[in-house]
Parts: C-alpha cells; sequence; structure tokens
C-alpha cells in the first residue's frame, strides 16, 4: 500500500467517484468534508475522515499532517460565499492577496498546504476514462439554430471564464440569458432556462488556464435533471476537459429528455 492521499471533498457526485478511482490504483484516502457541502458517506470509504467549516485552514494541516498525508487533492463544489468563513490562519494567508475571486483564494490555500509540506496535486490522471470525447453523444443532432448559438455560447463563456467569473453560460437565438458567478451552475442554468422559457443551449467550458488542481468541470445525472428542468435543448461541454460521471444512464436520461450533449 502506496502512502495516503489526502481528498479534500466538497458537494457532489465527484468526490465519490474520485475516491474509487484513487482506491482501484491502490491508495488509502483521508477524507477532508466541508459541514453543509459534503457527504458524510464519504467517511464510510476512507482511511480516516474530518469533517469542518471550508474556512478551518489550521485544522485541515494539522489533520493532513497527522495522516501522513504529502498529496492532496480536491473535488467536488464549495459554495464560494463559505470561503469567507475563516480562522486565523486562513484570514492571515487571504489578507495580502490582490482580489478575493475563487481561484485567487484557492491558489493562496495551495500555497499554504505546499508550505506545510503537502502538495496539492491534479486529479485528472485518474478521470481519463471518464472524460468526453468529441462529437454529439446522444442521439438527437442539434439544429442549424443550435449550433449558432452553442458557437455563440462558447466565445462567451471562454471569456467569462477567463475572467474568473464562472463557467457557464446559457443562450437563446444568440442573446446571453445568464451567466454563472457564486451562485453555481444549476442556479444558473435554471435562471436562464426560465428567461428564456425553454429551448435554451447551456454551455459549460474550462478556464483558458484551467488549474486542474482546483477544479475540473463535471456533469453527471444531477445536470441532466436540471437541463430538464429549465427547459434546455443543448448541453455543449468542451472533449478532454470535461469529466461525465455515470456516462451511460446521463446519454439515457439526455435522450429521454431530447436533449442533445455535444462535445466541442
Amino acid at each position: 500500500m502506496s502512502r495516503p492521499l489526502g481528498l479534500l471533498a466538497g458537494s457532489g457526485q465527484f468526490p465519490a467517484y474520485l475516491m474509487e478511482a484513487l482506491k482501484e490504483r491502490g491508495h488509502e484516502v483521508v477524507v477532508v468534508g466541508f459541514n453543509g457541502e459534503t457527504s458524510r458517506e464519504l467517511a464510510a470509504g476512507a482511511a480516516r475522515s474530518l469533517f469542518l467549516e471550508v474556512g478551518e485552514l489550521e485544522k485541515v494541516i494539522s489533520f493532513l499532517k497527522e495522516s501522513d498525508v504529502k498529496e492532496a487533492l480536491m473535488a467536488g463544489y464549495v459554495s464560494h460565499t463559505n470561503l469567507f468563513r475563516m480562522d486565523s490562519l486562513t484570514a492571515r494567508v487571504f489578507a495580502g492577496l490582490r482580489d478575493k475571486r475563487a481561484d485567487t483564494l484557492l491558489k493562496a490555500a495551495a500555497w499554504s498546504l505546499k508550505r506545510a509540506g503537502i502538495n496539492l496535486v491534479s486529479a485528472m490522471p485518474y478521470l481519463k476514462p471518464m472524460m468526453i470525447e468529441k462529437g454529439t453523444r446522444t442521439r438527437r443532432e442539434p439544429t442549424a439554430e443550435e449550433w449558432a448559438d452553442i458557437k455563440f455560447g462558447h466565445m462567451m463563456a471562454r471569456k467569462v471564464a477567463g475572467l474568473d467569473i464562472g463557467q457557464t453560460v446559457v443562450v437563446k437565438h444568440q442573446a446571453l440569458l445568464a451567466v454563472e458567478a457564486m451562485e453555481g451552475t444549476d442556479a444558473a442554468i435554471e435562471r436562464g432556462g426560465h428567461l428564456g422559457r425553454g429551448g435554451v443551449v447551456v454551455v459549460k467550458v474550462a478556464r483558458p488556464r484551467q488549474d486542474f488542481r482546483f477544479d475540473v468541470p463535471v456533469i453527471g445525472k444531477g445536470t441532466v435533471t436540471t437541463l430538464n428542468r429549465a427547459g434546455a435543448a443543448v448541453l455543449a461541454v468542451e472533449a478532454g476537459r470535461t469529466i461525465v460521471l455515470d456516462r451511460v444512464e446521463v446519454i439515457r436520461m439526455a435522450d429521454e429528455a431530447g436533449v442533445s450533449i455535444v462535445a466541442l
């Protein structure tokens, strides 16, 4: 058995999938979860686990060091507003930052971990079988009008992501209906679907200079449920940079809902 890996786990299904991928490679997994964000079920498969508040960086570092963790990975969504609940160490680390964007805060946290002898590494090497390939993955091909919205939405999403605002946009008739910010992807999709009264195109991208240690674009069954609720017609993502959880079920659900999933 190799040295244990730390898993800083947020909400959603992704942390559980990543933990299984790590265990299949022979790693023990030490889980740090966050109250109100992380599923408590993760603790059952972990060698050790600790649940605390998002901003308690000092406790995170102490726990990982006690667990002999030298490398850690991040997975799952953590509400960006919770990053402002800080212990004294976190407050000191964040005090001198030029801004409080999520990427800036996470890089500062990674720097603090590294100073303590814990390297934050990308989950990507463990996730290649889950990457979506280029092309239309569902039965229904987008219409010519939807393709125009996909191209427009991809251009806009890349610009928005480059500003570290969000990674998802909702468009219709080449009009920008919603841009993801701190509310998260699902809320942005539902808002855009409401404004567009259905038939909208959702585009989700990685940042132009994505640091995959902090964030890997992920879609799953919950994404399709949200798309269906919003009356979306198309979901476009980036091939080779987006993870699909439960791929067979995701495609089946999308086909049933008449939603086209496209990887660019």
